[in-house]
Parts: structure tokens; C-alpha cells; sequence
């Protein structure tokens, strides 16, 4: 169901302070204001499918997005879950091309809609812009890089580093104590760690008797920052790295 937002100056600030669309001139992100799409998705609603027509770049006002795909066993994969103020689907608005996952609302979700069409021009007019997306999408390609490898480690370290990049990504910090918080069920884990939910609450038991997380519902609180960090920089010798 789509809506545009009443209350536009908050929707530019955010734009502007949140998103490459900072680096614009106030005019050209005024029209681009005017030519996007303010949309709102309920829980589990189907942003796009896999194959759709790529017409758009898309920016999370609020709520979270998983971008994901369907094996040939009929397994999903996550490959990605998306935040607020991230940007998503530019690869497909950048080269005209299907979309290659799906996308779909983990909550309650606003996202504006900048069309191709509008968008090109206005990044071939300001090259600070375009250099601000293609950096976007080398970091989503070393990322990308780094979970392919990481899926190849044993599950304990492939846990430990999978939970650490999410907590960094989209946790939130706890002020009091400095803990970090994720909300996200052991399913969504799993997906994202190419592993069983039963697999996954194995691991994360062994983490909790170790008094490196807490668990209540979906929320997973990393009680103990350092030591999480530590597991996840010591995997086998010929791990690779984990990203920052």
C-alpha cells in the first residue's frame, strides 16, 4: 500500500543526512523530492521479487528489509538485511537489469522510491554523488565476499562472526552498559548464517553458558563485546579476515 508522507522536511533531512542524496545541491534534491515515491509495506509484504524490472533505487525511512533469494531446494537465503537510512536495489537502478533478489519487509516499513529515469541524470550531473553510491556498492561486494567465505568455516566461529557483523550493522548500543542489542529471530539467523534454526540455537546456547549473550524472544544482547570479537577474529588459520 503506498503513501505519501505528510510531513516532507522530515523525509529531506533524512535524505539528506542519511544517504548519498546529501551530497546533491538543495535544488536537484528538491527535484528529486518531487519526482520520488514515499511507500508504505506491513510486515512481510513483498517490496520487490527477483526478475522484476530494476526502475529504482530504494532508501529505508524506517523499519528493516531482507533481501533474499530461494535455492534450487526451495531453501531462502538471506543474502542481506537492510536498515534504516541504507540504501538498497542500486544495482539494478544503475544498469537497467532485473532485480537479482527478493525483497520483503521484515516490519512495518516507509521507503522512498527514487525512479531510474530521474535518478541518472541527476547523478551524471553531480559525479560527488555517483562516487558516493559506487563506494556503497564496493562495500556491499566485500561484504558480500566476506559472508560467502565465512559461510565455509565451522559453525562456531561462523556463528560468533555472522552475530558480530549483524550486531555491528544493525544493533543498537545499549548507553548504560554499553552492550550491543540485535532484534532477529533464529530462523532469520539461520538464513543468514546458511545453517538450521536448531543449529543456530545450538550455537547461540554455547554462546549464552559462555556469558558472551543474553537471549529474551528475538532479541540477542552481546553482553560481552570483547570476547564475541575475540572468537570471531580467531577463527581456523585460513579464515579470512572479518569486516569492520
Amino acid at each position: 500500500m503506498a503513501a505519501y508522507s505528510p510531513d516532507v522536511s522530515r523525509i529531506r533531512a533524512f535524505l539528506a543526512n542519511n544517504t548519498f542524496l546529501g551530497r546533491l545541491p538543495s535544488g536537484a534534491l528538491e527535484a528529486l523530492l518531487d519526482k520520488g515515491q514515499i511507500k508504505e509495506f506491513v510486515k512481510g509484504a513483498i517490496i520487490y521479487r527477483r526478475g522484476d524490472p530494476g526502475d529504482s533505487l530504494l532508501c529505508t525511512l524506517n523499519g528493516r528489509i531482507k533481501l533474499a533469494n530461494t535455492n534450487m531446494g526451495g531453501k531462502e537465503v538471506v543474502l542481506h538485511y537492510v536498515g534504516e537510512g541504507e540504501i538498497f536495489g542500486e544495482i539494478a537502478a544503475l544498469d537497467g537489469k532485473e532485480r537479482a533478489a527478493d525483497a520483503i519487509a521484515l516490519e512495518e516499513a516507509k521507503i522512498f522510491f527514487l525512479y531510474t529515469r530521474d535518478l541518472l541524470p541527476t547523478l551524471t550531473a553531480h559525479p560527488d554523488a555517483m562516487l558516493d553510491v559506487l563506494r556503497g556498492l564496493c562495500e556491499k561486494i566485500r561484504m558480500a565476499a566476506t559472508i560467502i567465505e565465512d559461510n565455509t568455516l565451522e559453525m562456531p566461529w561462523r556463528t560468533a562472526r555472522g552475530l558480530f557483523r549483524l550486531a555491528r550493522q544493525h544493533g543498537r548500543v545499549a548507553a548504560a552498559d554499553g552492550f550491543l542489542r540485535l532484534t532477529l529471530s533464529q530462523e532469520e539467523l539461520g538464513k543468514y548464517l546458511g545453517s538450521t534454526r536448531a543449529n543456530v540455537n545450538r550455537q547461540l546456547g554455547e554462546l549464552r553458558t559462555a556469558k558472551l549473550i543474553t537471549i529474551s524472544g528475538t532479541e540477542i544482547t552481546i553482553i560481552d563485546v570483547q570476547g564475541l570479537e575475540e572468537i570471531a577474529q580467531n577463527p581456523p588459520p585460513d579464515a579470512p579476515p572479518l569486516e569492520r
